[in-house]
């Protein structure tokens, strides 16, 4: 797969793009709490941060379904550069935390969404169909493996040279990553599928809402989103676990083994891949996943104890996370690949910043082990969701074209499109042909 022309050259922007993720969340932490000398404003800005890189994936993806990747990855990787040079000055200047805020939201906005862009490429590029699972391992783990150095990167920024320094080393990989990313010859020649065009008369709102409830790319959208919350949940207990064992230094050990665990899974699982349909193993995954959680919280007293378990949920996780993408390959519509990619990614990152939210509530009120039982029935009911949708998960010819998916049916006989079973193994070769 990495004799595929491009490849390593897209591999290496996505893994730039990708970093400054990681680094942003701790150096504007840390450039804000030096500036204000407040941890609640540090962490208020952060998240203004962490939402606005949510959104961003939505517009972008949205942009470059309709006017490709280069003017959309330039332009973002441009501004993010232009929002964290204000945001520097704004900490600077002690301006309003309002404005800081805004400056913020717009910097997360900024990072070109490389990731994305190169999952959608991976789609076209020419490579055997039984490499396509591989390659969208490989975006998987090379994306963990930014997640985790990353904050490497900018602790030793830190240390260094301060919180500064941390910012503009992620502007400046932000803007040469989108760049970089946008020159290279498959970027430049990818161009936008055509969209079918809507009817005259717009759809009545219940048609509407019947349509986007019958689609796969909902039931992907809403269990992300559901699995990202009880990671969220997951995020804020480990810790509140390990400070209330007397042994808070523990809690980085537990995340490091989720890492590893999500390194290997991915590596393991885009070296063989499986012969189950995705939905099988979603719903398998989850299950699995529910199961993990629900156990470490029998072990709040002891967290020691939950490092196999942790390790399992990272590896678990990979899975689960490739499988949601490579679905996207039958479900999104025509033109709409970038789209359906950045939703299901916003979804999970909106889903973790609520359940991290919620988390600390719910420490407050009953203690660690809350969040666990919360976050087990959650993955549960999640796999549970799939389970008893998973005819929409196959079934790519759901969504009303004007809502931006493809047609109900055959639109001169009105006749409902033909349904494939998502649960028995999908015999076809490779994705759906464009």
């Amino acid at each position: 797969m990495l004799r595929t022309p491009s490849v390593p050259v897209l591999l290496t922007a996505g893994f730039l793009g990708a970093l400054p993720i990681g680094m942003l969340s701790l150096g504007v932490l840390m450039l804000v709490r030096s500036g204000t000398g407040s941890f609640a404003a540090a962490g208020l800005v952060t998240g203004s941060l962490s939402a606005g890189n949510a959104l961003g994936l939505l517009a972008q993806g949205q942009l470059i379904d309709r006017a490709g990747q280069t003017r959309v990855l330039v332009g973002f990787g441009l501004g993010c550069v232009a929002a964290l040079a204000a945001l520097t000055a704004l900490v600077h200047a002690n301006a309003p935390l309002p404005l800081v805020c805004l400056c913020a939201g717009l910097a997360g906005a900024g990072i070109p969404a490389t990731t994305s862009s190169l999952r959608v490429l991976l789609a076209d590029l020419p490579m055997p169909p039984e490499s396509r699972t591989t390659a969208y391992a490989l975006v998987a783990t090379q994306f963990q493996v930014a997640m985790v150095t990353g904050p490497l990167l900018a602790s030793a920024l830190l240390l260094l040279a301060g919180p500064e320094a941390v910012v503009w080393s992620a502007a400046g990989l932000a803007g040469m990553a989108g760049v970089v990313f946008a020159m290279t010859a498959a970027s430049r020649r990818w161009q936008p599928a055509p969209r079918p065009q809507a009817p005259a008369r717009a759809p009545s709102p219940s048609r509407t809402w019947r349509s986007w409830r019958g689609s796969g790319l909902a039931t992907v959208v809403v269990t992300n989103a559901g699995g990202g919350f009880a990671n969220g949940l997951l995020t804020v207990g480990v810790p509140a676990a390990c400070v209330a064992a007397g042994s808070p230094a523990l809690a980085g050990l537990l995340f490091s083994a989720s890492s590893l665990g999500d390194l290997g899974g991915g590596v393991v699982y885009g070296g063989r891949p499986s012969r189950l349909p995705y939905a099988r193993q979603l719903v398998l995954g989850r299950l699995v996943l529910g199961a993990a959680i629900g156990l470490q919280g029998l072990l709040v007293q002891a967290p020691v104890g939950m490092l196999p378990l942790m390790f399992l949920v990272g590896a678990v996780n990979a899975p689960v996370a490739i499988a949601s993408s490579a679905v996207l390959d039958d479900l999104a519509p025509p033109g709409a690949l970038a789209r359906a990619y950045t939703t299901t990614v916003a979804a999970s990152l909106l889903g973790a910043a609520a359940g991290s939210a919620a988390g600390g509530a719910l420490e407050r009120l009953w203690g660690p082990w809350s969040l666990y039982v919360l976050g087990c029935v959650l993955m549960t009911a999640t796999a549970v969701v799939t389970w008893l949708r998973r005819r929409t998960l196959a079934d790519p010819a759901t969504v009303d074209p004007a809502l931006g998916g493809p047609a109900l049916g055959d639109p001169a006989t009105g006749d409902p499109a033909p349904r494939r079973s998502s649960w028995r193994p999908n015999r076809r070769s490779g994705p759906r042909a464009r």
